[in-house]
């Protein structure tokens, strides 16, 4: 009974455990490849994050220089806006307007003007 009639040359009980063996190993390769896909994946994938956040980071820094760029002008226009329309509405540069001619006042009294003294002034004495 260790041999077979179909010209086995191994016993049953030795190709069941051969069968299963390679079973086994065909398991434990099929494992083995999909696990290294996956950690392959896993490592593409951490790479991948990596990179984008290098790319996120750099462009966040350009982006604020140039925002930051943008603010210096403005702030040096705004500047020097400020400071020529302080030269421009300073009064020392002015001259100061000239009033209108009063009015005549008229008279007090409407009595005609008569010399104070009469006659010629005399001479000698």
């Amino acid at each position: 009974m260790l041999f077979t009639k179909t010209a086995n040359l191994f016993p049953i009980s030795m190709s069941n455990t051969r069968c299963r063996f390679s079973w086994i190993a065909l398991y434990l390769l099929g494992c083995t490849a999909f696990g290294c896909v996956q950690d392959k994946q896993k490592l593409v994938a951490e790479k991948v994050a990596e990179r984008v956040m290098e790319y996120k980071n750099k462009r966040h820094l350009e982006c604020w220089q140039n925002l930051m760029v943008k603010a210096e002008k403005k702030v040096d226009s705004l500047l020097l806006a400020e400071a020529q329309q302080a030269l421009q509405d300073s009064l020392s540069r002015l001259r100061p307007f000239k009033p209108n001619q009063p009015p005549p006042v008229p008279a007090i009294d409407s009595l005609a003007v008569k010399p104070l003294f009469d006659g010629t002034p005399k001479k000698g004495g």
